[in-house]
């Protein structure tokens, strides 16, 4: 398979017809090395010119449902590249303050500097699911003519896509990453975090809640995809029971998106040139 093959630019999709599991576990692990050894080094370089050059950035969306995979690939991907240029920022339910704002309000602080990639650990997609699956929108203040919308949803399907494209016109592309993991996965993650006294502090009893509505999150995940996917920021449906193949495709795009970019390492001026000589001739002679 491509990456192609994982990438929605707004054809209809039915999620169930996307796997959650691709390659054995032996395949998957064996994927490591090559990531590592050729795709992540490749990937750091992109990062330093886009660090260096210093115009554009990256805001890269993950979405998902617990267990699913959002913190590891920060932990293990994402965390190779060079910490000051780099913003990692999780959304929980909106404080009082965010509260007291539009609902993309408080995505601004976790948006991309130029010269800096973005990650939203969960994100403004929270804002057209949580409405979905637990009948409560992100602040009960909001006016009653927006409650009772009934185009509310689709309303916001086309306002974040609006946000989308405003981020990508003034140079800041969006990578959005879904992790398509299966119903017995989540069983055996959630399991380990129950069993292991080392993982203990990842389970919480609201993953068991959200769990018992599988089926509802699936639909509702995919009329987001399905909504929200277009050729300016398209979503990857990730096989989430394979992290490692979910790492490899991940990593692709984003190396993709920063090719598409080609940021380049300034140079020095014909003036700079000049002078910057004379300092390193002093600098050789141990004048300076």
């Amino acid at each position: 398979m491509t990456l192609d093959d994982y990438k929605l630019t707004g054809q209809e999709i039915h999620l169930a017809d996307y796997p959650c599991h691709v390659l054995s576990k032996e395949d998957d692990e064996k994927l490591k090395d090559s990531l590592y050894e050729d795709l992540v080094p490749d990937l750091v370089d992109w990062h330093n010119r886009l660090t260096a050059e210093g115009t554009r950035g990256v805001l890269i969306v993950l979405q998902a449902l617990d267990a699913a995979g959002k913190d590891e690939i920060i932990r293990y991907i994402f965390s190779t590249l060079q910490p000051q240029a780099l913003k990692v920022t999780s959304f929980q339910k909106p404080s009082d303050n965010e509260k007291a704002h539009d609902y993309l309000w408080r995505m601004h602080e976790g948006l991309p500097a130029r010269g800096e990639i973005a990650i939203l650990n969960r994100s403004y997609y929270e804002d057209i699911i949580a409405p979905q699956i637990h009948q409560s929108l992100d602040s009960e203040e909001q006016p009653e003519e927006i409650k009772a919308d009934p185009e509310l949803i689709e309303k916001r399907y086309e306002q974040i896509k609006g946000f989308e494209d405003y981020l990508t016109a003034n140079g800041f592309p969006v990578l959005k990453l879904f992790f398509n993991m299966s119903k017995d996965t989540q069983r055996d993650r959630l399991l380990e975090r129950i069993e292991n006294p080392k993982k203990n502090y990842e389970f919480s009893l609201s993953d068991i809640e959200d769990r018992k509505q599988w089926d509802h999150y699936q639909e509702v995940f995919e009329g987001m995809l399905n909504h929200t996917a277009t050729a300016t920021a398209p979503w990857y449906v990730l096989p989430a029971d394979n992290p490692w193949l979910s790492r490899q495709i991940a990593t692709q795009a984003l190396i993709e998106i920063l090719a598409q970019l080609d940021p380049q390492y300034p140079e020095f001026s014909e003036e700079e040139r000049a002078e910057i000589k004379k300092v390193a001739d002093q600098l050789r002679r141990g004048e300076i």
